[in-house]
């Protein structure tokens, strides 16, 4: 997170540092007529000069633009002085004066005073408009800072560290939760303070609040409570503070909804678990169960009656039913211990070939309508992983070979060293999968669009769980295929075994199996 950004302060500057600054242009001013008159005096000299004064008047505006009504008055003063000493007649200040000299003094002042009220409403206006200029720039880095916070949960502790940098005190944020204040972030120490008590009595009462607490609204209505340790320093802008307390309730606001929209999102998504799930139950439960309960009404009945050939069928009928059935609910069991995450994988040395040995003897009856072309496995150094967890990851990764593979087709299982690690690939002859599948494929209950047909038994669930004990194994899975119709490559791969071997100088070193 960066660091916290800083409150643009209200630019009034205290009395005596003004008054200064006005004594000091006054001074300017008086000593920019002296040597105006000076030089306007000497050039009266060589040329006819028919009215000095009106040469004055630039030196009063300026003072008028730079230093205000004070320092313009003090120009026109100090040009009728000097006009006085060098121009006019001694007589200035009789009755029977020049009509000229005494319409000076009216130029001068009115000069003066017009000159000086419409610099300060220009300095004013400019004043106002780069102080608008640094609030805009506050609430848009503000506006930045929320927008760049990716989890919207951790809003509430950017704002309270931003409140409590820019105000010069501890901050507090509480939102409203169902009737009643709830705290979401503090940063600081409020001392003896109990910022709680004091957001609840404001949130009770609703009263205009004064700092320092304030009320958060978002679309009129209140929405919850910012108490500070103290009240802001009177430098800062009120108009920031004010702009950024309005911020900081549009950005609870926001957050509020991103959590609810979020929340209705898991809420979805566990409603279509839960439907996928009830649809796998009632599918993959029934099927088996209602073939089990055929073939055995049928040999309760008919048994007596029927040849060895049939009943053999229906026993083995009975047989494969509840296997399948087992198999399923093996997979709902394995389902459950990956979300408890109860997983808990014993890492060995192992060879290659005992975890394919072991999944192809299990798979024996599922492949016996297919070819299988392996690699001598024996020939792979060994891996260090759970086999019982890989191995049931790629007894899952056949089953779902052979059932999606046409009869008679061949099913590939080669096995190579990559990268420090053993990669066993299972190549099938079946539907494939085009790239949006080959990154969903190992999500739950997901199946490939062709599959979905109900030509295919399944519910989803094996690449799923193979990919979560793979993972656990400490090994990776994925899955690639040249196109639609061109067969799927499921590809598991594991680290390779590190063993302890005796260098030359009789020093013991580790070494993976591949150097070995």
């Amino acid at each position: 997170m960066t660091s916290p950004i800083a409150l643009p302060i209200a630019g009034e500057e205290s009395a005596r540092p003004r008054a200064g600054r006005i004594l000091l242009h006054s001074v300017v001013a008086a000593a920019v007529v002296g040597l105006a008159g000076i030089a306007v005096f000497t050039l009266s000299r060589t040329i006819n000069v028919t009215s000095a004064s009106i040469l004055f008047v630039p030196v009063i505006l300026g003072a008028a633009i730079f230093g205000g009504m004070i320092p313009s008055l003090t120009a026109a003063l100090a040009s009728l002085a000097v006009c006085s000493v060098l121009f006019y007649n001694p007589a200035f200040f009789l009755p029977d004066a020049d009509p000229q000299e005494v319409a000076d003094i009216f130029v001068f002042g009115g000069v003066a005073i017009v000159s000086s009220q419409l610099a300060g409403y220009a300095r004013r206006a400019a004043a106002a408009s780069r102080r608008r200029e640094a609030i805009m720039e506050y609430l848009l880095a503000f506006n930045r800072r929320i927008s760049a916070v990716v989890d919207p949960a951790q809003i509430p502790a950017m704002l309270a560290e931003e409140l409590s940098h820019s105000l010069g005190s501890a901050a507090a944020i509480y939102l409203e939760d169902g009737g009643r204040l709830r705290e979401l972030a503090v940063v600081g120490d409020f001392g003896a303070m109990q910022p709680l008590t004091v957001a609840e009595q404001a949130w009770r009462n609703r009263e205009t609040a004064v700092p320092p607490v304030y009320l958060l609204h978002s679309g009129g209505a209140p929405v919850g409570v910012i108490v500070v340790g103290t009240a802001p320093d009177s430098r800062l802008d009120p108009l920031a503070i004010a702009a950024m307390i309005e911020q900081s309730g549009l950005a609870l606001a926001r957050m509020r909804l991103a959590l609810r929209v979020e929340e209705a999102r898991v809420l979805a998504k566990a409603e279509n678990l839960r439907e996928a799930v009830l649809g796998s139950i009632s599918h993959d439960l029934h099927t088996p169960l209602a073939s089990i309960l055929g073939s055995v009404t049928t040999l309760e009945k008919f048994g007596p009656i029927c040849d060895e050939t049939t009943r053999a069928e229906l026993q083995s009928t009975i047989r494969e039913e509840a296997q399948r059935l087992e198999r399923y609910i093996r997979r709902m069991l394995d389902l459950t211990r990956i979300r408890a995450g109860r997983l808990a994988p014993q890492v060995e040395p192992i060879d290659v070939a005992d975890i394919t040995n072991a999944a192809l003897r299990q798979t024996q009856k599922v492949l016996t309508r297919h070819r299988i072309e392996s690699d001598d496995m024996l020939a792979l150094p060994m891996v260090e992983t759970d086999p019982v967890l890989v191995e049931q990851a790629l007894v899952n990764i056949l089953e779902n070979a052979a059932k999606y593979s046409p009869p008679g087709s061949v099913i590939f299982l080669r096995g190579q060293v990559e990268d420090e690690r053993v990669v066993l690939s299972v190549q099938d002859s079946g539907i494939g999968l085009d790239r949006t599948e080959a990154q969903k494929i190992f999500a739950p209950f997901y199946r490939a669009a062709d599959a979905t047909s109900g030509q295919v038994a399944g519910n989803g669930l094996g690449l799923m769980v193979s990919k979560a004990f793979v993972e656990a194994a400490g090994g990776e899975i994925w899955a690639d295929s040249r196109g639609v119709g061109q067969g799927a490559a499921f590809h598991i791969g594991m680290p390779l075994a590190k063993t302890l071997q005796v260098t030359d100088e009789g020093e013991a070193a580790w070494a993976t199996s591949a150097e070995s």
